[in-house]
């Protein structure tokens, strides 16, 4: 098993997940898409809550750790989240992109591929709802930062550890390697390469993929986006919706 799936498979529900939580149950419909499900960790989850789950990944070693433990309680699809085959099918009531699966993806057509699957993919009266880094947290990483994850059901707190590696300014792009000390000792580490997607390139991102913009919140919703959060969540629906 690689090392960022060893991660995800360790990394709890955390305290802003609740969010995920609360888009589903505001969907039209409890049919959940999840883009990029990795191990798991939200689409536990999505069935706890009693949805419908089609859960897409393209990792092996991630395919088989879903498989494994969620294969009898929700569709698992293997392919690239930019390029989706049929079987995946339409009418969701909501469409996750999670864990900063935006960023990570190649490049701007990238990005609009993504968007225009997820939107193609949505029920009329449905939503998107993605996490994405905070773009002006993520230019401005420094050369060593560190910070700390609180889990969903009070366990101890894990310790996270950034440095830098470069960033490419042309394409918007940073590297990265995080370190995670889980309290009994363990720890994990991710090699992170990610675009810093802005407010205006989220704006043509959704025009081009007929989105209306429903709201859009901080680190930890319900607050509002500030320059200096780490995280940024987004929900959107069709436009033809509104």
């Amino acid at each position: 098993m690689s090392g960022r799936s060893r991660l995800y498979a360790r990394l709890p529900l955390l305290e802003p997940d609740q969010w995920w939580l609360e888009q589903a149950a505001a969907a039209p419909n409890d049919r959940i898409l999840e883009l990029g499900s990795g191990t798991g960790r939200l689409t536990r989850a999505f069935v706890d809550l009693g949805c419908d789950v089609t859960a897409v990944e393209r990792d092996t070693d991630m395919l088989d750790s879903l498989r494994e433990h969620l294969g009898d309680e929700v569709k698992v699809v293997a392919a690239d989240v930019t390029d989706l085959p049929d079987e995946v099918g339409t009418g969701y009531g909501l469409v996750a992109l999670p864990s900063s699966l935006l960023n990570e993806v190649g490049d701007a057509e990238a990005r609009r591929r993504l968007l225009r699957n997820a939107a193609a993919r949505c029920h009329p009266q449905g939503r998107i709802a993605m996490q994405l880094l905070g773009p002006w947290w993520l230019v401005g990483l420094p050369g060593r930062s560190t910070g700390r994850l609180h889990p969903a059901d009070g366990s101890a707190a894990i310790d996270v550890t950034i440095e830098t590696v470069g960033f490419d300014a042309w394409a918007s792009r940073r590297q990265a390697r995080l370190t995670y000390r889980f309290a009994d000792g363990t720890i994990l580490h991710d090699d992170l390469e990610a675009s810093a997607v802005t407010p205006a390139e989220l704006t043509l991102l959704f025009e081009d993929a007929e989105l209306e913009l429903l709201g859009k919140w901080g680190a930890i919703p319900p607050e509002s986006p500030q320059t200096h959060d780490p995280v940024w969540h987004l929900a959107a629906r069709p436009a033809e919706a509104a």
